[in-house]
């Protein structure tokens, strides 16, 4: 993937904002904030997964 120029400099950015943002917080809410994202991402695709096997038993039901 080739980015453009201004889609590097906005990635850039984006890179030297959270890097300055993480090392300007405490490692205790820094850990709480990353724990909070880590098991949303987990539930997500938890439920993701329940979806997909409810969805597969109704449809090797009906097959």
């Amino acid at each position: 993937m080739v980015l453009s120029r201004s889609d590097f400099k906005e990635r850039l950015r984006f890179v030297r904002f959270w890097a300055d943002y993480v090392k300007k917080t405490p490692n205790r809410e820094w850990s709480r904030q990353q724990n909070i994202l880590i098991n949303s991402v987990l539930k997500s695709a938890n439920q993701d997964a329940e979806l997909y096997l409810r969805v597969k038993k109704i449809l090797s039901t009906h097959a």
